[in-house]
């Protein structure tokens, strides 16, 4: 007869293996796709501001979310297609493939008129390197767009007040 104690491991294994397993599921239906071709030009602005901002060289990768979701496939497909070298956030956690992360965020979707994207851009090389722990923050603030003779544009970009000083 089998101790107690010799039946936890397979258990505990068996837990474990149904949890990633379950964990996985969800993280795979869980992405984020955009409702119309105006998200996705808006997306594609911000994105485009971000490189430009941040003075990324255009073979830069860089790993990005919406709305906390990682971006579907298509998504991502239909960016790098506007010659964007983008990234889901998911890669990045398989394959530290990514120097930089950017967290979008719709604030205000009118597609008609205008919207507000919070961005938030965080420098992944250090973890890369095995040298730090924390992706480090150097941006964040809101764009405002506006749609004028059906094109989307850039109007603004405004600093977080929190980050307002090193902006």
């Amino acid at each position: 007869m089998k101790s107690a104690h010799s039946l936890v491991k397979p258990v505990i294994t068996a837990l474990l293996v149904t949890n990633c397993f379950a964990f996985r599921l969800i993280s795979v239906e869980k992405t984020y796709s955009p409702k119309n071709g105006a998200e996705t030009q808006i997306l594609s602005l911000v994105l485009k501001a971000e490189f430009q901002a941040n003075n990324w060289a255009k073979n830069e990768k860089v790993c990005f979310s919406v709305e906390g979701l990682d971006p579907s496939p298509e998504l991502v497909k239909a960016l790098r297609q506007q010659d964007l070298n983008v990234r889901s956030a998911a890669e990045w956690r398989k394959k530290l493939s990514c120097g930089f992360e950017i967290h979008l965020q719709f604030q205000n979707l009118d597609s008609s008129q205008n919207s507000r994207v919070h961005s938030v851009v965080g420098d992944l090389r250090d973890i890369n390197n095995g040298e730090g722990h924390f992706e480090v923050y150097q941006r964040d603030g809101e764009y405002l767009l506006r749609k004028i003779d059906g094109e989307w544009s850039i109007r603004e970009y405004f600093p977080s007040k929190k980050n307002s000083k090193t902006q």
